[in-house]
């Protein structure tokens, strides 16, 4: 049984929204059943239902949900939240499904159901601004610095305590640094793109695997987040995955 949510959440900032509760639908059923709402409502991009985490007050708990996105495979093992590594599902169509309670992102099978929430509010532009500089990477809207994808040994893989300890005692570039709590962390993903899910050409070649975010799980697990595809999970804190750490303006 997964531990109860202990980071903040962000407040539900916008209405618009509709679940349709002890419904479940395959994923071109839950695109019509918002559809058949009326002008304006959609399924909503897996970036807008990651910013209802945790409201459970507001929807269903113990709920995944279908987003709009979509994204050709490659090599993946459908419906278990890999991020390449293993499986046997050749070049399919997965969608993406999202878990209310905790936050999970998970690559799934459109023929799986889940559950479905419709929205009628503007898409937002979800458009970053970057900018390369000598530290790295200048993300102005979170008023970060990304360290240099070939600043350190960008190959090696942590488990949770290495893995802040290796951000917190770089000295480069005079600043202090630190792993990225899952928002920031989360916010650097493009679904524009996949294999790295990510904007190469400012962050690197990224690897297509899961990476620390400081954002704790219960006393045991903290979250990751996955740059093949752009998938969210929680991960025990003895596991090891990539580190890409940040630096505060």
């Amino acid at each position: 049984m997964k531990a109860l949510l202990i980071c903040a959440v962000p407040l539900l900032l916008w209405g618009g929204w509709h679940e349709h509760k002890e419904f479940e639908a395959d994923y071109h059923k839950a695109l019509s059943q918002c559809k058949s709402m009326g002008d304006g409502w959609r399924l909503p991009d897996i970036r807008e239902l990651f910013s209802l985490r945790g409201q459970s007050d507001a929807f269903s708990p113990n709920q995944s949900y279908w987003a709009i996105n979509t994204v050709y495979d490659g090599v993946v093992q459908g419906d278990t939240g890999s991020e390449g590594e293993g499986g046997s599902t050749q070049g399919t169509l997965q969608g993406f499904t999202f878990f209310l309670q905790d936050g999970d992102i998970t690559l799934t099978p459109l023929h799986k159901r889940s559950g479905v929430i419709c929205t009628d509010v503007s898409a937002p532009d979800f458009a970053s601004t970057y900018k390369k500089q000598k530290e790295g990477v200048l993300d102005e809207k979170n008023n970060l610095i990304w360290l240099k994808f070939d600043a350190t040994d960008a190959k090696s893989r942590y488990n949770f305590e290495e893995a802040q300890a290796y951000c917190e005692n770089l000295s480069l570039y005079h600043r202090e640094w630190r792993l990225p709590t899952l928002d920031e962390l989360y916010s650097i993903v493009n679904y524009n793109q996949s294999s790295p899910s990510v904007q190469s050409d400012y962050f690197g070649m990224m690897m297509q695997r899961y990476y620390w975010s400081a954002t704790l799980f219960g006393a045991q697990e903290a979250y990751v987040v996955g740059f093949k595809f752009g998938s969210v999970a929680t991960s025990s804190r003895k596991n090891r995955s990539y580190v890409r750490c940040v630096s505060d303006l």
